[in-house]
């Protein structure tokens, strides 16, 4: 198998890096298929977090992803970029895939504007809710009052704990780190208020357009608890759920076999290559 480095420069020589205003996003171009598919990152939101996925989906699918902009403070306000983004590349309607923060982007993105949205794929995640307002809000002020080398380490020490199965950690907590200082204290705690943003608005939304949705979740994620999956679910009646024994937070590291053979099913499923 190919080492995490190997892969990263196939993802940059399979994708056009561009820029719209403050976004930076990749683009694989046409897909063999005519579908795309937008990658929507978690919380640390890089792009190359989605590399083994879109190796796998090249070149049948188009696929898109992105790195979040440092001065976005409302799910809302991403939500506005994707579908600049979109329409900068002239695409109409996209499979979405989103893990963890990305997949609470991704709901956000639905509800918006449902008729831009093919299908949809939840993973690591669900919709934080009123539980979660004061944790939230403590750590966007932490973010601002702590010393900055300080919260980095701490940001660290919990992305070695979630990712503890996964080989290659070490070099995901060092992509983290420097999305982190390059975004700032003011990047980081704004990317927490986009999480705080969705805790205290999740309540107001209603069961999207129906449209095949897939759910891939870990029984042992640390991060997602079975009342924010819950509330995610509620939301699409029709969802397909796979629930694995084990993997953590993050399945596209610890499981990645599996999760790309569940992604690629279902896309396939929802739209068949011509």
């Amino acid at each position: 198998m190919r080492t995490i480095e190997q892969r990263a420069a196939e993802f940059d020589r399979v994708h056009a890096a561009r820029e719209l205003g403050d976004w930076r996003y990749y683009t694989s171009g046409g897909g063999e298929s005519g579908e795309a598919v937008l990658l929507l990152p978690g919380g640390a939101g890089i792009g190359i977090s989605w590399v083994d996925l879109a190796l796998a989906l090249h070149p049948a699918y188009r696929t898109t992803t992105v790195d979040y902009p440092p001065s976005a403070t409302t799910p809302g306000e991403l939500v506005d970029g994707v579908l600049d983004v979109l329409d900068a590349e002239g695409i109409d309607r996209v499979h979405v895939v989103g893990q963890s923060a990305g997949g609470m982007v991704a709901e956000v993105l639905a509800q918006r504007a449902p008729d831009r949205v093919a299908s949809l794929v939840f993973t690591g995640t669900g919709l934080y809710g009123p539980e979660d307002v004061d944790r939230l809000a403590g750590k966007v002020a932490a973010i601002r009052n702590t010393p900055w080398e300080h919260t980095l380490d701490t940001a660290r020490a919990a992305l070695r704990t979630a990712w503890r199965q996964s080989p290659e950690a070490d070099f995901w907590i060092a992509r983290v780190d420097t999305a982190y200082r390059r975004a700032g204290r003011d990047g980081l705690a704004n990317s927490y208020a986009v999480l705080l943003d969705i805790a205290r608005h999740s309540g107001e939304l209603r069961p999207a357009r129906h449209c095949p949705t897939l759910v891939l979740a870990a029984d042992d994620d640390p991060l997602i608890t079975p009342t924010q999956r819950q509330r995610l679910l509620d939301l699409h009646p029709d969802h397909e759920l796979r629930v694995f024994p084990d993997g953590g937070h993050s399945l596209l590291l610890t499981r990645t076999a599996d999760y790309v053979a569940e992604v690629t099913r279902h896309l396939r499923e929802a739209a068949p290559p011509a």
